[in-house]
């Protein structure tokens, strides 16, 4: 049968190698010289070997104690993690957020440095999707909190930043010809920025067809940098090289749209109350690109 070495004993064989005497382990430890030597036999007997040898008024380790010097700091060091990643797992709680993607890369990632800075024990799950989306994953209880823009289906919540909608092109974007169709590019449905373009065109009987659809930001952002149509973002999505259009084009304003914060109607965890107070308060989502 393999024997066992008890922790506390190895723990002090560290600390008496290091000191070089039983005395000022004892020291270190706050513990009797005779309770030193008390454990240091119980180890030896668990070993069945030696492990130190007197030298004047100081103990040397045996080529036994050399030995088991090295295995005692490894085992000591992976009792250690372990108390630390089984503490972190006892207190870990888990705060589930979605955000629009309009924010998720940009300004968001700011708004979160503050809560984990604060938290660093508290694990955020992120979920990047469209308003009705993350709506109805708030409703359904899979998100915490979320961040997405108003609609007529979300009646609740708190109004975090104002914004307007704009038509989005390529700076070298050519509009077509009166009585042409506008090519669009659109997120894929449902989605409130795709019913807003569609209706206020409709209504002055302004004729279009979709040429591009994407369920990413991203991609309609590069069919837009592209030239081949244009897109209804937010104003701010100027910085990545596109141009608004308007009225001088033939287009009619799109209004504007108010960013919200919405949360789960079960109450919440005191991380999840956190993190919803330090977004709503966010001078990175407050503030007007």
């Amino acid at each position: 049968m393999v024997p066992t070495y008890d922790s506390e004993l190895l723990r002090t064989f560290v600390a008496v190698a290091d000191a070089g005497a039983f005395g000022k382990a004892g020291a270190r430890l706050h513990l009797t010289q005779s309770t030193i030597s008390q454990q240091m036999k119980r180890l030896e007997e668990q070993v069945q070997q030696p492990l130190f040898a007197p030298k004047g008024r100081c103990r040397v380790l045996t080529e036994s104690g050399e030995l088991l010097l090295g295995y005692a700091r490894r085992i000591l060091e992976l009792h250690e993690s372990a108390a630390i990643a089984m503490k972190r797992g006892a207190v870990s709680e888990v705060v589930r957020v979605g955000v629009v993607q309009d924010f998720a890369g940009t300004r968001f990632p700011q708004a979160l440095r503050t809560f984990a800075r604060r938290h660093p024990m508290v694990r955020v799950e992120a979920r990047v999707a469209g308003s009705r989306e993350l709506s109805e994953l708030v409703d359904e209880g899979v998100l915490d909190i979320a961040i997405l823009f108003d609609e007529p289906r979300t009646r609740r919540g708190t109004a975090i930043r104002r914004t307007n909608l704009a038509w989005l092109a390529s700076r070298d974007f050519v509009p077509p010809k009166p009585g042409e169709p506008w090519p669009l590019l659109l997120d894929e449905g449902p989605c409130s920025f795709r019913d807003r373009a569609i209706g206020a065109l409709d209504e002055r009987r302004i004729p279009w067809r979709v040429v591009y659809t994407s369920p990413s930001l991203a991609g309609i952002q590069a069919a837009a940098q592209a030239g081949i149509g244009v897109s209804v973002r937010i104003a701010e999505d100027t910085i990545n090289g596109l141009r608004i259009l308007g009225r001088r084009e033939g287009l009619p304003p799109l209004g504007g749209a108010v960013l919200k914060l919405i949360a789960r109607a079960e109450t919440l965890s005191r991380p999840a109350e956190e993190l919803a107070a330090s977004l709503r308060t966010s001078s990175a989502l407050r503030a007007v690109g």
